[in-house]
């Protein structure tokens, strides 16, 4: 479909979410997440992509009243933005910004480092060796930092770039930019990023770092070397991403949380928790107690992190079900998940977002409420 015609139609879905009563979402008589967010001072965003406003009048109106900041799940991502080496493609960001802005919320980048989600010719360049790797690298990040100038101020320089505890000792994963550029990439990229725009926020993110298991503690230790290690060489760094993928039934421990972040905090750094949602290792149980359970540990989560007072915004990785990854994707492969937690899901769709498909306001939702207002669970 032609940028034009795209946007044409996701700002005429913008349009008619507006004439959208709020009982259609079964919204009661309470003020969307990000009204009460902004009450202690914090965004709270969701996940989007373009093609999802298309059709989907109730998934405009959800997100245009509910969230204060965007992030593009997909297209600020190398895949979409450089189909070719020549080519910068911005056709699928287009619309999220101008959705955005008149809506008066505010983008995050995601992300100008990381190893997958990029196309064939990229590996290909990288494997002709550093110079050619940082090239490619500088281009990209001067090129979609200059296009995005005016419109994304906070952006994800790395993502997910921490080896996992059960299958490396090394601190960093063995990754095409890793072995193109060396082990200093990560520097590299988060000095061109402050090189080209001193204002911008910087951040790395990873996932892992939220719960109570040996591969959390791990992780959480190698995130913090990471980070420490950037911050003694006076790499340029404002943040550190929790992604926040929880999962159901595994052990949260409040106190090693709260550690973590106060250790990042230590570093004079802010904690943003970037991804917000549910890994449900099976879905044919109950779905109350299914939600009740997934409500508990959101909950539980993010008011550890926004109690320790340095984490300045909230987003989930979506705002409805039905657009989920934890529902599109077939299997959830262990990177992506924990120790123990099942690969194929079993049962039905998954619930891991504040809204269900029909966008009706979820358990979720109002542990996310009350995690913003400083109350109690449940």
């Amino acid at each position: 479909m032609p940028a034009a015609t795209r946007r044409d139609l996701i700002l005429g879905a913008a349009a008619s979410a507006a004439v959208f009563p709020r009982a259609a979402f079964a919204a009661g008589d309470e003020p969307p997440l990000r009204e009460i967010a902004a009450l202690r001072g914090l965004p709270f965003g969701v996940a989007v992509q373009a093609d999802w406003f298309e059709g989907d009048p109730g998934f405009a109106a959800t997100t245009a009243r509910e969230a204060s900041m965007l992030v593009p799940e997909g297209s600020t991502k190398w895949y979409d933005l450089r189909p070719y080496e020549s080519v910068f493609d911005f056709s699928e960001l287009d619309p999220i910004t101008l959705f955005a802005a008149r809506h008066g919320q505010t983008v995050r980048g995601h992300t100008l480092v990381w190893h997958a989600a990029m196309r064939k010719w990229t590996y290909e360049a990288l494997n002709e060796g550093p110079r050619r790797g940082r090239a490619l690298l500088e281009t990209h990040i001067d090129r979609v930092l200059g296009y995005t100038a005016s419109t994304i101020r906070d952006w994800d320089v790395a993502n997910e770039t921490v080896a996992d505890p059960w299958n490396s000792s090394e601190l960093l994963k063995d990754t095409p930019w890793l072995r193109s550029i060396g082990p200093d990439y990560l520097d590299f990229a988060f000095r061109l990023a402050r090189q080209r725009d001193p204002a911008l926020t910087l951040t790395y993110n990873d996932y892992g770092c939220e719960h109570d298991t040996d591969f959390d503690d791990e992780k959480r230790r190698r995130v913090l070397a990471l980070v420490g290690g950037m911050r003694d060489r006076n790499v340029p760094i404002d943040a550190v991403g929790l992604q926040g993928h929880l999962h159901r039934d595994n052990r949260f421990s409040a106190r090693k949380v709260t550690e973590f972040v106060r250790s990042v905090l230590a570093l004079d750094l802010k904690v943003i928790i970037t991804g917000l949602d549910v890994i449900e290792p099976e879905t044919q149980s109950d779905p109350a107690a299914r939600d009740a359970k997934c409500a508990e540990i959101v909950h539980a989560f993010v008011s550890t992190v926004l109690e320790t007072g340095g984490c300045t915004a909230v987003l989930c990785w979506g705002v409805s079900d039905q657009y989920s990854w934890t529902n599109t994707q077939p299997s959830l492969t262990p990177a992506e998940g924990a120790p123990g937690t099942a690969g194929s899901k079993v049962g039905g769709p998954a619930r891991p977002l504040p809204f269900d498909d029909q966008y009706r306001r979820k358990p979720m939702w109002y542990a996310l409420a009350r995690a913003f207002e400083g109350r109690p669970w449940p």
